[in-house]
């Protein structure tokens, strides 16, 4: 007994080889059922973007230390 890997997809109940290979015309296998990939997750907001938006009135720029590269130079050491 030989064993074969491919990368398939299901489309409406359809197996569908995701790569060059043709799937054989007749055999047994089993299926392993991956989960679906997360959907991306929009990119997190700064505290200063969160409180433009809000319309929040504070003295000066509303900006976060944590933008700025040079206030994280010396992080953690």
């Amino acid at each position: 007994m030989s064993f074969q890997t491919l990368e398939v997809e299901l489309d409406h109940g359809r197996v569908r080889p995701t790569t060059a290979e043709t799937l054989p015309d007749k055999a047994r296998a089993l299926l392993t059922i991956l989960a679906a990939p997360a959907e991306a997750t929009p990119p997190a907001r700064s505290l200063g973007a969160a409180m433009r938006e809000l319309n929040v009135q504070a003295r000066g720029q509303l900006s976060d230390l944590s933008t700025n590269p040079r206030h994280l130079d010396d992080f953690g050491k």
